[in-house]
């Protein structure tokens, strides 16, 4: 079951009622309970044996990147990109103005189960990071600007990161493109104050949220802040 909300959609102007949904209240299943599903009752594999394999199946995959090869079988595959612009066709790639990314897509083998997933609507202020106020101190404006590089302070409900899960923090999410990128020195971690560095941001609109769990959680929380946040 995937649990998902709605928010205010700040992309449309035409219509004040519009709402986009999120998913909220995510279970994060990490490596040991994988290998606790695939050990379960009836199974006649070992625990260590089959976290050697999976250690050694994703090593061979990283040493094939590492080689600068890709690799693909029935559930996933990896490729390369390289970002940056060359200033001529004699230009050679530069670490300073390039990058070599690696993605990992799924095949249909895996991505299909998606079809299958029973989704159930909830409150979007029940038991998740409510963020009522974004202030931030370089422009010294609330709900309406970021600057990169300065400190912005979150204001709500809910919103200590616990650190249990990888996934937790406070994320801006390029509205032109769907770029997530992780706010950076979390000064102040409180439940109802969240102060930190706004990392570099390219020019464009962002939307805010803050992702954690419960104290003793493993389910990821998200609470989304609703306008649309400017970076000049």
């Amino acid at each position: 079951m995937l649990n998902y909300a709605l928010y205010p959609n700040e992309l449309t102007k035409d219509d004040p009622d519009d709402q986009v949904a999120r998913p909220v209240d995510i279970t994060t299943n990490d490596l040991e309970a994988l290998v606790a599903k695939v050990t379960g009752p009836g199974s006649i594999l070992k625990p260590t044996e089959v976290k050697a394999v999976i250690d050694a199946y994703w090593q061979a995959i990283t040493d094939y990147i590492r080689a600068g090869e890709a690799y693909s079988d029935a559930y996933m595959s990896t490729r390369f990109d390289i970002s940056g612009v060359f200033q001529n066709e004699d230009d050679r790639y530069d670490a300073n103005r390039h990058t070599l990314v690696v993605g990992a897509k799924l095949k249909p083998a895996v991505s299909t189960a998606v079809d299958e997933v029973s989704l159930r609507k909830v409150d979007a202020r029940k038991n998740q990071p409510v963020v009522d106020s974004v202030y931030d101190w370089g422009s010294d404006s609330r709900n309406s600007t970021l600057t990169p590089g300065d400190v912005v302070e979150v204001s709500g409900q809910l919103l200590k990161i616990h650190g249990n899960l990888d996934e937790e923090g406070v994320f801006f999410i390029n509205q032109g493109d769907g770029t997530e990128t992780a706010g950076e020195q979390l000064r102040t971690n409180e439940p109802r104050t969240l102060t930190l560095k706004i990392p570099a941001l390219a020019a464009g609109n962002y939307r805010l949220e803050v992702r954690n769990s419960r104290h003793d959680g493993k389910t990821l929380r998200v609470g989304i802040f609703g306008p649309t946040l400017a970076v000049s």
